[in-house]
């Protein structure tokens, strides 16, 4: 409204200042037409009447009183024809001054009715923005504005409707983190819940003073199982959790693939001694990439325990690597029980476990490794066939 006024008053200003510019105009050449007939009209009477005073004459034609003055006008030698020339030229500069008046009114109007009907869109479409504003503050992300119109509102629109979108993708989003939260809390529960029950019964039988000490042994060793896979559990629940709240700053670093294998083969040999699997290692000792090289030596590990669990007794795995200009690419091979479609599509899913998975597997350490990997720009891919194999894939591009 501030806006609309400053333009009306500019233009009255600019109306006004018109007016007197071309009535000035108009005056200076009416005057310029009567002095030059009054001119050529005195000349002739000087040179007919040199003994006259032509100075009453002129002081009459200056005041415009032709008609009450006609007499006089004509006894120094103004006919009726020279009257009326003079009395038309004052007509022709009124009537020219009127018509001008009133097309720059005219105009003017048509200036202020246009400033005033588009403030009045502009009033419009503001109580429509704050309409749709007062919806999205109740939560309500579904609405539709108009994108099309243009002038000053166009950019606010397209600024409310980005923020908009914001607002319903992170609503969105928050609906699934409700859900995923609500998912993740049932199967920590669940996972927690069998070890838990587990020590209860060994513990409950550990007090039954007739249990013989060489059972009491193996109740002691179970239970030292169950803790263990318990700690396991909640040690890779934080490292999940703090992946989920971004708050891990992974280092980079130049990693050499063949030290990071042997490293992880002498973590998880244990694992592999207990099924006597040969692990099989190929490729340069010049393959590298960049990443942490703490985080991708847990993935890396992951992934072969996962391998070590679905391979049977006497196997092999395979681990290969290369590099080329694009990315480095390393090919874990094992010649387990393999997985189904369903199996291979949830592989990554948090707290999935397969069909010929073991107890002791929650189901989170592959969804740890692809976090991972991703977080170092690595994409992980796997094929599997029934009773041949399963392949990992890892590539980390440049």
């Amino acid at each position: 409204m501030k806006h609309g006024k400053i333009i009306i008053t500019i233009t009255f200003i600019v109306l006004f200042v018109t007016t007197i510019a071309i009535t000035y105009y108009e005056y200076q050449t009416y005057s310029q037409l009567t002095n030059e007939f009054v001119s050529d009209v005195v000349d002739l009477i000087d040179e007919n009447y040199p003994n006259i005073d032509t100075s009453e004459v002129i002081e009459i034609i200056n005041s415009s009183d032709y008609e009450n003055n006609s007499d006089i006008l004509t006894s120094y030698g103004f006919t009726d024809s020279d009257l009326s020339i003079l009395a038309s030229l004052e007509n022709q500069f009124h009537e020219q001054l009127l018509i001008n008046i009133i097309i720059i009114v005219i105009f003017g109007a048509i200036i202020i009715l246009g400033i005033y009907l588009y403030n009045l869109k502009n009033k419009r479409e503001l109580n429509n923005l704050i309409k749709y504003l007062k919806e999205l503050n109740r939560g309500n992300y579904n609405l539709q504005i108009d994108l099309n119109s243009e002038g000053i509102l166009s950019i606010l629109k397209n600024e409310i409707y980005t923020t908009t979108i914001m607002l319903r993708e992170k609503a969105e989003k928050e609906l699934v983190d409700k859900q995923n939260l609500k998912d993740s809390l049932t199967n920590i529960s669940h996972q927690l819940k069998t070890p838990l029950t587990s020590i209860s019964l060994l513990v409950d039988n550990l007090c039954d003073e007739d249990v013989p000490a060489s059972l009491q042994k193996e109740f002691l060793s179970d239970i030292k199982t169950q803790i263990d896979s318990i700690n396991y559990l909640i040690i890779v629940l934080l490292k999940l959790s703090r992946f989920d709240a971004n708050v891990i700053t992974f280092k980079e670093e130049k990693i050499n693939v063949k030290n990071l294998c042997i490293d992880v083969l002498k973590h998880i040999d244990a694992l592999r001694d207990v099924k006597n699997i040969t692990i099989h290692i190929n490729g340069s000792s010049n393959v590298t990439f960049t990443g942490d090289y703490k985080w991708e030596f847990e993935a890396l590990s992951n992934i072969l325990k996962n391998c070590l669990e679905y391979t049977s007794e006497n196997k092999n795995i395979y681990v290969s690597f290369k590099e080329t200009n694009m990315f480095t690419e390393i090919t874990i091979q094992d010649e387990g029980k393999g997985m189904s479609k369903e199996e291979k599509r949830r592989m990554f899913e948090r707290f999935y476990k397969g069909e010929n998975s073991s107890n002791n597997n929650f189901g989170i350490g592959m969804s740890l490794a692809k976090e991972i990997i991703n977080k170092d720009n690595g994409k992980i891919k796997v094929d599997s066939t029934p009773d041949i194999g399963s392949t990992f894939k890892i590539r980390y591009y440049k």
